[in-house]
């Protein structure tokens, strides 16, 4: 076999006989291409280019690292150029080019509070999901789920790594409960994910010495509650005819400032503005999502929804005049708005829902009633040194027909 026969089956086989040639003849030493890790930072060799200006998101993927998660560090970056090899397309000849390789420290990136960086991408989840192929269920009875004072960020009742796995704890439980109530006999069609308020910690002005006691900034506590709804929505949506996803503002969401003080509009509230941007994403897959619908105030504090003919009202809390009794406060401020109206719907609710208080309460009384919500995980030190206990965490969750509340029930 001549030798040009034998160097073009060597290029059409893929044996890259030009870059073994690299290796041996122009390579330096110690340029060789490779990663080391020792678990919390590093060092990658790149594999060589005929870009002096390469993408360092190429040549990371080039080694297995993802660039949402690895990062070069600083001004770490060194490199050699040499001569190697090229070849324009397969079977073509190569010739002689210059290429580069590059040294860099790596590491996992970081947020600005030291946290590592969860990689999220709503918008393509959202547009690359499927059509289920099985048709969901459809019934008359309506499901209520009510996602209270997460808090996103707080330091209190485990912190932001166990509110994270609380969050994507509901992404399963959520549909098996309603799993659980169509076996025992409640034909379940309606799903309603309803957001109270307070889903975000916030920064500053909450609180004294608030700035001190967060794990998580603005912005890594709103991706955690925009990827939480998110998945919840997309692990509800298959399963039943129809969807509503509604929001309301509470006090942790206003955009405060070290005055403590809210100066903007109620309607400038990190708990609504969430849901916008997931509302926004949603429609742009109608034909997997076309059932979902939401119902977002733009100023307004409370809002209400007709579920088989029963009136449910919807506000965060904060409203009421705080006191020894939660539900009892809540009551009056419910009772005033009969006469003020000045929230339309929640004056001739039959049920009203809120958050706030951090635990359960239910108050009824003539077929009316208030349905107070418990935090996503057990409030902290300011509420057990005023009142020397705990609260039970979790998510409420009820069903509604034409006859009312039922199932009351807690994630």
């Amino acid at each position: 076999m001549n030798e040009r026969l034998r160097k073009r089956l060597a290029a059409i086989e893929g044996q890259a006989e030009h870059k073994d040639s690299v290796k041996t003849r122009n390579m330096p030493n110690g340029w060789e291409p490779g990663v080391v890790w020792d678990g919390t930072k590093g060092e990658i060799t790149t594999d060589p280019s005929f870009d002096p200006n390469a993408d360092w998101d190429d040549l990371l993927a080039s080694r297995g690292l993802d660039p949402n998660v690895y990062e070069i560090v600083g001004d770490t970056i060194r490199w050699t150029s040499f001569d190697g090899w090229k070849r324009d397309a397969p079977g073509e000849e190569a010739y002689s080019t210059i290429c580069y390789s590059f040294k860099a420290e790596i590491r996992k990136k970081v947020s600005d509070t030291g946290n590592p960086v969860i990689p999220e991408d709503v918008y393509q989840a959202v547009l690359k999901a499927k059509k289920p192929k099985k048709a969901p269920e459809k019934g008359d009875s309506n499901f209520v789920v009510a996602l209270s004072d997460w808090q996103t960020g707080n330091r209190d009742g485990g912190g932001i790594e166990l509110q994270a796995q609380k969050i994507a704890d509901l992404v399963e439980s959520i549909p098996n409960r309603i799993a659980d109530l169509r076996r025992g006999g409640n034909p379940i069609g309606h799903v309603v994910i309803a957001g109270l308020g307070d889903l975000v910690e916030g920064t500053c002005g909450h609180y004294p010495g608030q700035q001190y006691r967060i794990e998580a900034d603005r912005r890594e506590q709103i991706k955690l509650v925009r990827r939480g709804i998110r998945d919840i929505i997309m692990a509800v949506s298959p399963i039943v005819d129809k969807v509503t996803v509604l929001a309301i503002g509470g006090n942790h969401g206003e955009n405060r400032g070290l005055q403590g003080k809210a100066f903007t509009t109620t309607g400038d509230n990190d708990d609504v503005a969430i849901f916008e941007q997931l509302a926004e994403t949603f429609s742009m897959n109608p034909d997997v999502y076309g059932h979902v619908g939401f119902k977002l105030p733009l100023e307004k504090l409370s809002l209400s929804i007709n579920l088989s003919g029963k009136v449910i009202a919807f506000t965060h809390g904060h409203l009421s005049k705080p006191g020894a009794n939660a539900g009892q406060a809540v009551w009056n401020w419910w009772k005033d708005q009969s006469m003020g109206r000045a929230h339309e719907g929640v004056a001739d609710a039959d049920i009203l829902v809120t958050g706030h208080y951090h635990h359960l309460n239910v108050k009824e009384q003539e077929g009316r009633a208030v349905l107070i919500c418990p935090s996503l995980t057990s409030v902290g030190e300011y509420f057990q040194d005023a009142y020397g206990v705990k609260t039970r965490a979790g998510t409420l969750n009820f069903t509604v027909d034409e006859n009312g509340w039922n199932n009351l029930h807690l994630l």
